[in-house]
């Protein structure tokens, strides 16, 4: 399949928030092709977006192939690492500019390489590019006033507030970008969302007209032959097999896509339908505490609260060696708590955060960018917690009674 056809379609939102960055964005997917290349990259590279577009970066700046760049990108998509490039800016910067016409007054850069994740199969990498110039001839002036300064108290201590109001000043911008970057992750996390909503409909209505089509008239054929040609009896039925066999994978990529369980029937039926299957499987012993009035909450947060617990349920029966497993599920006034528990052989803290763990890091970002707050409580030999707190948003048609929030 096309590369383009694996890109991720940036929405109005996500592009108002790139033109406004004060700081370059590009997003290559796994062939290294740009699928996205903001205002600022444009300014200061002289190199128009839509130019950019669907070129291998490395096609943009040649001078960069087999340099630390293109080291660190692949760093990124095949280890899921990301990188920060500083001691090579003056070996291998990117060829920008404060004016691309001026090829003198090339920008002092600070550059980091991000992994995204946008599926098991698909990966990219966002390339943030920041202008440091001010902030080196700052440093610049700073030095020569210390020099100048340097026998008097009262000049060190202004010295020393101006740096510290710098350093107060990059905390602030450093949140800000976070911020935007979690937006954007978000974001795409949604439209991935919607993607697959939307392919899982079009395999569901047209995908599935046409297999159930031919499987009526190839049973109605199979009926008019009757046992006069066995011959063509047995590839007949071996047809109706094949197709039998096409309409459950239809259902099975389906409900990968989308469970149908969660849009048809609602949050607590899917969880416990999905925590029953596990167990079956599993031969684990299952605790269920759903609370009822949870069916039918917000579409975004059913799918994060599920998404959580498909991946929570699934690293037990990878990794756990659990015997009982429980999940808890309650509302209060203002807030959603879930918790999948089992009592397995838990994970070390060097485990738990090794950069390789998408899983938790997938599970951690859904739960993050809707406000909420998640935790993994792991212990060698005591078993694994995942705990999830979400904001209930006013106005979201649930009325949970008051319940005291489960203990930490």
């Amino acid at each position: 399949m096309e590369t383009q056809e694996h890109m991720v379609e940036i929405g109005p939102l996500c592009e108002q928030v790139l033109v406004t960055l004060n700081l370059g964005v590009i997003v290559v997917d796994q062939s290294l092709r740009v699928l996205e290349w903001n205002d600022w990259m444009s300014r200061h590279s002289g190199i128009a977006r839509d130019t950019a577009l669907h070129r291998p970066v490395l096609e943009l700046f040649p001078g960069l192939s087999g340099t630390r760049f293109e080291a660190a990108i692949q760093q990124a998509l095949l280890l899921h690492q990301p990188a920060i490039l500083t001691g090579s800016l003056n070996r291998n910067p990117l060829p920008l500019y404060a004016n691309p016409a001026n090829k003198h007054d090339r920008l002092h850069q600070a550059i980091q390489i991000l992994p995204l994740r946008h599926s098991s199969e698909q990966h990219f990498c966002v390339i943030q590019v920041s202008d440091v110039s001010a902030a080196f001839e700052r440093e610049a002036a700073l030095r020569r006033q210390a020099t100048l300064l340097n026998d008097s108290l009262q000049a060190q201590s202004r010295l020393m507030q101006e740096l510290e109001q710098h350093n107060d000043l990059l905390d602030l911008q450093v949140r800000e970008r976070t911020a935007q970057l979690e937006e954007l992750a978000r974001h795409l996390q949604d439209v991935t969302e919607a993607e697959k909503s939307q392919l899982a409909r079009e395999l569901h209505d047209e995908l599935g007209s046409i297999l159930t089509a031919a499987r009526i008239d190839v049973s109605w054929s199979a009926r008019k032959l009757g046992d006069s040609v066995p011959e063509i009896q047995d590839k007949l039925q071996r047809v109706l097999n094949n197709l039998s066999e096409a309409i459950q994978m239809k259902r099975r990529i389906i409900d990968g896509m989308r469970p149908t369980l969660l849009t048809q029937f609602g949050l607590v039926e899917a969880l416990e339908f999905a925590a029953g299957e596990m167990a079956d499987v599993n031969g684990w012993q299952l605790g269920l505490d759903l609370d009822a009035k949870a069916q039918h909450l917000p579409e975004d947060i059913s799918l994060a609260l599920f998404r959580v617990a498909q991946e929570a349920l699934t690293n037990a029966a990878k990794y756990a060696q659990a015997t009982r497993v429980d999940l808890l599920l309650q509302l209060d006034p203002d807030e959603i708590w879930f918790t999948v528990a089992d009592n397995g052989v838990g994970m070390t803290e060097e485990a738990r955060n090794t950069p390789r763990t998408h899983g938790i890091l997938g599970m951690r970002q859904r739960i993050v960018a809707r406000g909420g707050d998640f935790e993994l409580v792991s212990v060698p030999g005591k078993g694994t917690r995942v705990e999830v707190r979400l904001p209930l948003a006013a106005g979201s048609g649930v009325a949970p009674t008051a319940t005291p929030a489960p203990e930490h």
